[in-house]
């Protein structure tokens, strides 16, 4: 146990049997005075130790919500604007929002172009507020009983220029590519952002 003299500030370790003896009274051997111990007896850790451990243990949970949750909190429309802010304040950088539930097709079509060859074709929009990664495309071809025949995945380096990076709040992207054509014939497609 710990005490301290209320007029110099002085810390001293007392024990049971050393304030039985006293009767709770010592004398401060720094500044002369007598006081009651027992008036600012401490257990024996300190607060000091007391706030050391609880600021290490807020760290040690900050960290792990950042390094388990972080990219999820990114992600969040509600908490990035939030993020946004304390990255400019700490130079620090997000990684690019996704959210592809904010992203509109407007309209897709896969049509033979005459060289016995298809066009497959779609636009979207991305109605977030963020601006975010463009999405892959995952194209699936069916034969006439609805079976799946054919599947391929483009990713944006497939159909976007070198250059582009993010598409902005509201903004379209159209897209066409050329598709070779397959061995079976085609029945249906579906496609898909991811």
């Amino acid at each position: 146990m710990f005490t301290q003299c209320p007029d110099c500030k002085k810390k001293y370790s007392v024990t049971a049997k050393k304030l039985r003896t006293s009767q709770g009274m010592l004398y401060c051997k720094k500044c002369n005075s007598r006081f009651d111990a027992l008036f600012l007896l401490k257990d024996g850790i300190s607060s000091t130790l007391w706030n050391l451990g609880f600021c290490c243990s807020l760290i040690t949970f900050a960290f792990q919500v950042y390094f388990f949750e972080g990219y999820n909190l990114t992600q969040n429309p509600t908490l990035r604007p939030w993020l946004e802010k304390s990255c400019q304040q700490l130079k620090c950088q997000l990684p690019h929002y996704k959210n592809l539930t904010e992203f509109t097709i407007l309209h897709g079509s896969f049509e033979p172009d005459g060289n016995n060859n298809y066009v497959f074709k779609t636009a979207f929009t991305n109605q977030s507020a963020f601006e975010q990664s463009p999405p892959s495309i995952k194209l699936t071809l069916t034969d006439f009983k609805g079976h799946t025949f054919a599947e391929r995945i483009f990713h944006p380096k497939n159909y976007l220029k070198p250059d582009f990076s993010l598409i902005q709040p509201e903004m379209s992207i159209e897209m066409s590519l050329d598709i070779a054509t397959p061995s079976a014939k085609v029945g249906g497609y579906v496609f898909e952002l991811i």
